[in-house]
C-alpha cells in the first residue's frame, strides 16, 4: 500500500513539476483578453524638406529602455514590425545626439504584471520619441517632461519629431503560458508604438 502512495506521489510531482516548467517556458495559450491602449502623442514639424538635404538611409535606428527582460521583448517586436515596413533596424544606446537616419527611442517606465495561468492583468506605461530625420537632441527633455514644448531653429533645417505616451491596460482569462503573456503584451504596446511613430499624420 505505501509503495502505491509513493508511486502516485512521484507521479503527481512529475507531472506538477511539468506542468510549471511548461508555464514558464513554453509560449502558447488559449485565452481571451481585454486590451486598452491609451495614447498621447505630440507631433513637432519645422520648415519643408530639401531636395539637396541627405533623405534618410533607409535605417532606424532603435533603442529600448528598461529594467527587465520585457524590454528585450518588446525591443523584438518593435523591431520586426519597423522592418516589415522596408527599414533595416540597427539597435543602439541612444543619446542625445543628431543620427544619419531616423531613429526610434522607446523607454518602459512601468511594468506591473500580474500573471497566473487563468487571470492575468497588467498595467504599463511606455513613452516613445521618434525622428525622422535623425536628430535625438531633445531626447532627455522629452521623456522628462511631456508637456515641455520643442522649438527648432532656422540652423535645424526640416525636421520631424513625434513623442508619443501609451499606458496599456490588460485583463486576459484562459489558459496562458508565461512567455505567451508577456509576448501579448508586447505584441499590443508595440502595435501601438510603430502606429504612431510612423504615422503620415503629424
Amino acid at each position: 500500500m505505501n509503495l502505491k502512495n509513493n508511486h502516485i506521489l512521484i507521479v503527481s510531482i512529475v507531472a506538477f513539476v511539468i506542468f510549471a516548467l511548461f508555464l514558464a517556458f513554453v509560449d502558447a495559450g488559449v485565452s481571451t483578453s481585454n486590451t486598452g491602449v491609451d495614447q498621447k502623442i505630440s507631433g513637432y514639424s519645422f520648415s519643408q524638406p530639401n531636395s539637396s538635404a541627405p533623405a534618410p538611409t533607409g535605417v532606424v535606428y532603435l533603442d529600448l529602455k528598461g529594467e527587465n527582460g520585457f524590454s528585450v521583448i518588446l525591443e523584438d517586436e518593435v523591431a520586426d514590425l519597423v522592418e516589415k515596413k522596408g527599414f533595416k533596424v540597427e539597435t543602439v544606446s541612444m543619446e542625445p545626439v543628431i543620427y544619419d537616419s531616423t531613429a526610434l527611442a522607446v523607454v518602459v517606465n512601468k511594468s506591473d504584471i500580474f500573471y497566473n495561468p487563468f487571470y492575468s492583468t497588467a498595467t504599463m506605461d511606455v513613452d516613445f520619441v521618434y525622428s525622422h530625420t535623425g536628430n535625438m537632441e531633445y531626447l532627455d527633455m522629452l521623456i522628462d517632461d511631456f508637456d515641455k514644448p520643442v522649438v527648432f531653429s532656422s540652423m535645424d533645417g526640416y525636421q520631424l519629431l513625434r513623442h508619443g505616451q501609451l499606458t496599456l491596460n490588460d485583463t486576459t482569462k484562459g489558459l496562458v503560458t508565461y512567455p505567451y503573456y508577456r509576448r501579448h503584451l508586447a505584441e499590443n504596446i508595440a502595435a501601438g508604438v510603430v502606429e504612431k511613430a510612423f504615422s503620415d499624420d503629424l
